[in-house]
């Protein structure tokens, strides 16, 4: 099967091509800041290119980027003979940041309401996907939580920073989907290989670790990977906990996907 990753500098587009080129895949990345580039030839498109840690301030940019190239792409993926578009979406869509007082659930019933320009310009892609399947054209989108691991951008380097300089640490036992780099890995790995012949067809996954992640305790493990031990603090969770701003739902809200989806 021949393979084209967008987003050639990006991390998970590196992490995949790793992945997918040692599994009876021709992998290659390719950058779209020169245009889109030519796609005959290829089975499979994995688009992870993207506007994503960046200040909030220019919605041209993010509409540019995420949603216009986006629906570009994947007319010319799909004019160009490519049957399977596989789009990295984000648990963003749904504009839910989590829950200090109990577990908030996305499932089926969940609407999508983001707040963010991020997550409006992946929904808008979302959305332009869905008018092109056909029988010879599949769209897969990847509704991705946070994604965790050795090198991971975005609110798990934050996460990392934060540990590296803190002597301690809020204590609370929440719950949040998350994905592990190496379990993102082998989710796209083993959706390639599964694709098989099914075609015409729209699918909205939802990759997540088996278990859900407490923040607290992936800290602890992020800082004994740093070398050095973190104390988790039960006043700075009480804390937390009694002063629910919006940085601390991001970090401390429980957020999970429900089992059935």
């Amino acid at each position: 099967m021949n393979v084209l990753i967008t987003g050639e500098r990006g991390y998970i587009a590196g992490q995949l091509k790793d992945a997918l080129s040692g599994n009876s895949c021709k992998c290659e990345t390719k950058s779209l800041r020169a245009g889109l580039p030519e796609l005959l030839g290829y089975d499979t498109v994995i688009h992870c290119a993207a506007l994503v840690h960046s200040k909030e301030k220019d919605p041209d940019s993010f509409y540019r980027v995420n949603t216009k190239l986006t629906a570009d792409l994947a007319e010319k993926a799909k004019s160009a003979g490519v049957r399977r578009f596989i789009f990295m979406s984000s648990i963003a869509v749904y504009g839910v940041s989590g829950s200090l007082r109990g577990t908030a659930v996305i499932d089926a019933h969940t609407p999508e309401n983001p707040v963010t320009l991020y997550g409006k310009s992946k929904l808008m892609a979302e959305n332009e996907l869905r008018g092109m399947a056909d029988r010879h054209f599949s769209v897969y989108i990847l509704r991705l939580p946070m994604v965790y691991g050795e090198g991971a951008p975005g609110n798990y380097a934050r996460l990392c920073r934060l540990v590296k300089i803190a002597p301690v640490f809020p204590d609370v036992s929440n719950a949040r989907s998350m994905i592990s780099v190496e379990n993102l890995r082998h989710y796209v790995i083993s959706l390639v290989e599964s694709i098989g012949e099914t075609l015409g067809c729209i699918h909205v996954m939802y990759p997540r670790d088996p278990k859900p992640v407490c923040t607290a305790r992936l800290a602890v493990s992020i800082a004994a990977a740093q070398g050095k031990t973190l104390r988790l603090s039960p006043l700075l969770g009480w804390l937390v906990l009694m002063f629910p701003v919006e940085p601390a739902l991001k970090l401390f809200g429980s957020l999970m996907y429900a089992e059935d989806l």
